[in-house]
């Protein structure tokens, strides 16, 4: 018997279970890069349709049934804004007033090109003005996606369109009603044009 299985395990051919090892991996890595390309729709295109449009908006806690997008924290309350600067730049601001606060920028494909986290010693207060990708004077003649420069506490960062998240941790009922307070301070709207 141990004979046969000696002869069995000699008769691989080693050379093609190499090449189908190696043809799986290669399997595998091209259909993961590829699963985001081939969902039906994404974060930016479920919430598109449910959010206004350059206005922040409280959403409601999370639970297992109910997730603006999956994997949100449950311990954590969330104000969302879809900013668009088709109709010009766009003024968003927000209080992050302890550790544990957070505002991120999230381009329509899901990439996270900025986040401010609150953090003791930094400003509370975020202002940012986001402008559209071709007002390259706007941000000192660079137009990627991710420019950004300070000026006057303010900071101008060239993006055409997507969601804007300030995430607020739950800390229980006696801190949910200052919570919900500084989430409502947070706006987002068409910065509108001083007249001269």
């Amino acid at each position: 018997m141990l004979k046969r299985l000696w002869a069995r395990i000699t008769s691989i051919n080693v050379p093609l279970v190499a090449a189908a090892l190696f043809a799986s991996a290669i399997l595998h890595i091209l259909a993961t890069l590829a699963a985001p390309l081939l969902t039906p729709t994404s974060g930016y295109g479920r919430l598109a349709g449910e959010l206004p449009e350059n206005a922040m908006q409280i959403v409601p806690p999370v639970t297992p049934d109910a997730q603006p997008l999956p994997f949100m924290s449950p311990d954590a309350r969330y104000a969302i804004c879809r900013f668009d600067t088709t109709n010009g730049a766009v003024s968003l601001s927000a209080v992050l007033p302890e550790p544990g606060w957070a505002l991120s920028l999230f381009s329509p494909s899901g990439d996270n090109f900025f986040n401010s986290v609150a953090g003791p010693g930094r400003r509370p207060e975020v202002s940012i003005l986001l402008v559209p990708g071709e007002d390259a004077w706007r941000t000192g003649g660079q137009s990627s996606p991710a420019t950004a420069i300070t000026r006057d506490a303010t900071l101008t960062i060239s993006a055409n369109e997507g969601i804007a998240v300030v995430r607020a941790p739950e800390k229980g009922e006696a801190y949910r009603a200052r919570a919900m307070a500084d989430l409502k301070r947070a706006r987002c709207q068409v910065q509108r044009t001083r007249a001269s």
